[in-house]
């Protein structure tokens, strides 16, 4: 009889164990219906990108640290701070570009139903670092995360004085479960400066010194194929391409202290100022033709 007592009470006792034991869903989209991957994570609430909390990165960043599921090659540095340091080689092994930033992107776009969105992603110190370093007059950094490209690049002046940022990207996937119900989903759109900031470029600094901002400073990106627009906001920024020296920053450029620094391009004032010298040199060149010709003819009417 006390066999059958502990058989009994075994089996009892069995569904317990097995519910206890089966392994737990974030939430019902993790039921592997087809609709998203286990390692899905719920959005998280729009942050304030007036004031860039700091107690919202912190716990961004602590997400980032203990998720298991991230497969990212290691590349971004975390320094102890708020801001990560992402470091570009060069084919030769010494670093070329350095950047170190606290970043995030803020999409506005139109759902299906006409309603507008606004959403955050921060850069993560883990996001894979690329680029192209080949050249000497022109270099590009390349940040990847998620579904997410965000490219800068970077050209010397004319007389290769100076170093600023000619074009700052932002690439994504509309597909992505980040933009909920967007229209044109599943499309791969570029969002730039060209357009929202014409012919100004970006943090016009010496070649051989940093440009470093202690301010937070907002760059616009747009695209004429999509209404979906992003702003990337840069704070606590330091920032050198065309690295030759060391693998270090180099003295500090500081950034002024009512903007983030623009650098209008020199190919507009070089045509206007090409044509103008034509013209001038035309008009010289029809007056004294005119004048030649003129003084010529009243010569032989005195003479007659």
């Amino acid at each position: 009889m006390p066999n059958h007592n502990f058989v009994f009470i075994l089996f009892a006792t069995l569904p317990f164990v097995m519910v206890s034991t089966f392994p737990y869903r974030l939430n019902e989209f993790d039921m592997n219906d087809g609709l998203l991957p286990y390692n899905y994570r719920e959005p998280v609430k729009r942050l304030e990108i007036s004031n860039f909390k700091t107690e919202n990165r912190k716990i961004e960043k602590a997400k980032e640290m203990t998720n298991k599921n991230m497969t990212h090659v290691m590349k971004g540095t975390d320094i102890g701070t708020d801001a990560a340091l992402y470091r570009l080689k060069a084919e030769s092994g010494g670093t070329c570009i350095l950047l170190k930033v606290d970043a995030l992107v803020g999409f506005k776009y139109t759902t299906k139903l006409g309603e507008d969105i606004e959403k955050d992603t921060f850069v993560p110190n883990s996001a894979i670092v690329n680029g192209d370093c080949s050249n000497e007059d022109k270099q590009r950094i390349v940040l990847k995360w998620k579904s997410f490209v965000l490219i800068m690049d970077f050209t010397k002046t004319p007389g290769g004085e100076r170093w600023f940022v000619s074009e700052v990207v932002v690439k994504f996937d509309s597909g992505d479960h980040f933009f909920e119900h967007i229209k044109n989903p599943g499309r791969t759109y570029a969002l730039s400066t060209i357009g929202s900031h014409g012919s100004q470029l970006l943090f016009p600094t010496p070649v051989g010194k940093s440009y470093w901002c202690d301010r937070e400073i907002e760059v616009e990106l747009t695209n004429a194929e999509t209404d979906t627009t992003a702003t990337l906001f840069l704070r606590d920024m330091k920032l050198e391409p065309f690295i030759f020296k060391n693998d270090e920053f180099g003295p500090e450029y500081k950034c002024s202290a009512t903007g983030a620094g623009t650098y209008r391009s020199e190919t507009a004032p070089l045509v206007a100022g090409s044509l103008l010298a034509s013209a001038c040199l035309i008009t010289v060149i029809g007056y004294a033709i005119y004048r030649y010709f003129n003084i010529e003819k009243v010569q032989y009417d005195t003479m007659e």
